[in-house]
């Protein structure tokens, strides 16, 4: 099997360059025939992903954090399953991981990318372009943008930053008048946050949609309505273990198709935790779109039964 893996040696502040060579030497001692190439741009990896298709590779492995495996995702998202896709996580969160069950040791991971069976995942969509775990509008996008911002002003990596960045966005965001509409289904009010899982994760560990399936060909979408700055740590203290959906002010939906608009002037969105523009937004899914290497340890979905969009009526999660 053509194997090629591309690399980003600047996920993880570093770390993906400091720890892969030596996973690099044992790969090649497995597979002789498997290739490498270390990206050098952002977005480089989606142009190297759609290249290798073109060149008949069989499998291409993702090096990096969630970012990087967004990027090759995007590349491989119109290749017709001709290129199964397998992700080593070697950046900060690497949340994508979680759901997919890959192992955070590289090694184990490389292995699984050498050797592992593909199975169908969906791909979620953003004005057009691929994300795997969870991409938003509101509060969480804001969070992304100064987490961003700190992670290279302090120069560290982890959940850390993005927690420190998640108490300073706190203080300074309220809730905003926005207009959803859900297959067709219209839904308003005043919200904190739009979360549009395609997978579980994002933050670092941070459960946001735990029923959330990969091969399920839905999204799952979970509305914070207009929450106090109290009400809003009691959330963040909960959603790791997924416990925030039990909040009267939390709504959980299932759907295919998604647009948020802001009332009033703009909203800030994010995908897979990277600033991505402004409101008005559209989200999708690609059901089936990628073979993705599943590893041993997925989660299983939690036991909450989201609404389906004909339910809704009104006003919601206030």
């Amino acid at each position: 099997m053509r194997i090629l893996f591309i690399v980003n040696y600047v996920a993880g502040r570093g770390r993906a360059q400091k720890l892969w060579p030596a996973v690099w030497d044992r790969v090649h001692a497995l597979a002789p025939e498997a290739e490498m190439v270390v990206t050098a741009a952002p977005r480089d990896a989606t142009r190297i992903a759609r290249e290798a298709v073109d060149a008949g590779y069989e499998r291409v492995v993702a090096v990096g954090g969630d970012g990087t495996a967004m990027e090759v995702a995007n590349g491989l998202l119109h290749a017709g399953g001709r290129t199964s896709f397998a992700f080593v996580p070697a950046g900060a969160g690497c949340d994508f991981r979680r759901t997919a069950g890959i192992p955070a040791d590289l090694g184990a991971a490389a292995e699984l990318a050498l050797h592992g069976d593909a199975a169908p995942a969906d791909v979620g969509l953003v004005q057009g372009e691929a994300f795997l775990n969870v991409a938003g509008v509101g509060f969480d996008a804001e969070v992304a943008a100064e987490d961003t911002r700190l992670r290279y002003q302090y120069r560290s990596t982890g959940t850390t930053p993005y927690l420190r960045a998640v108490f300073r966005v706190l203080w300074r965001y309220r809730p905003r008048e926005m207009e959803i509409e859900m297959d067709g289904e219209q839904i308003d009010g005043r919200f904190l946050l739009v979360a549009v899982g395609n997978a579980q994760y994002y933050g670092g560990g941070m459960r946001i949609t735990p029923t959330a399936s990969l091969d399920d060909g839905e999204l799952d979408v979970l509305l914070a309505g207009d929450v106090t700055i109290p009400q809003t740590l009691g959330l963040l203290a909960r959603i790791y273990g997924g416990g925030h959906l039990g909040h009267p002010k939390v709504a959980l939906y299932r759907c295919r198709k998604l647009s948020v608009r802001a009332a009033d002037g703009t909203l800030a969105v994010h995908r897979d935790g990277e600033s991505f523009g402004e409101t008005p937004v559209s989200f999708g899914v690609a059901p089936h779109a990628i073979q993705l290497v599943y590893g041993p340890e997925l989660p299983r979905p939690m036991a909450f039964a989201p609404r389906r969009t004909h339910a809704m009526r009104g006003r919601a999660a206030e």
